[in-house]
This record gives C-alpha cells, sequence and structure tokens, in this order.
C-alpha cells in the first residue's frame, strides 16, 4: 500500500512537473492574452483615474451642500 502512495506521489509530482512547460498553447494565443490583459490593465488605469475624480467631485458636492444646509438654518422661518 505504502509503495502505491509513493507511485502515485512521484507520478503526481512528474506531471504537474511536466505540466510546467507546457508548449501546447500557440504562441499566437498567449500573444493575444498578453495583448489582452494590457488593454484591460490601460482600462483599469482609467477608471481607477475617474474613481479618484468622482471622489473629489463628491466631497466638493458635500461641501456645498453643508454649506447650504447651514445658510437654510439661518433663514428665518417666515422666509421659508
Amino acid at each position: 500500500m505504502k509503495r502505491h502512495i509513493k507511485y502515485l506521489t512521484l507520478a503526481l509530482f512528474a506531471l504537474m512537473t511536466a505540466s510546467c512547460d507546457n508548449t501546447t498553447v500557440p504562441k499566437a494565443d498567449y500573444d493575444a492574452l498578453v495583448a489582452e490583459k494590457q488593454v484591460l490593465q490601460a482600462e483599469n488605469d482609467s477608471l481607477q483615474f475617474e474613481l479618484s475624480s468622482l471622489k473629489v467631485y463628491v466631497e466638493c458636492l458635500e461641501e456645498e451642500n453643508g454649506e447650504l444646509v447651514e445658510e437654510l438654518e439661518r433663514t428665518p422661518v417666515e422666509r421659508r
């Protein structure tokens, strides 16, 4: 039984080692995936920039909203 486990472990190790140097993926497919990865990274960078711009815009709106609330609170009730 232990011999079978030893051989099974050795076979699994050999299979994993062989799969690490897998040349069955065509170079064109690999290059296409690398290009897609670069496109997605560029899109991610663009979205991160847009997100940070939107966060700044939200902060400005919250500040303006706070000023308007303060102004409304200072306004006499009859004028409302």
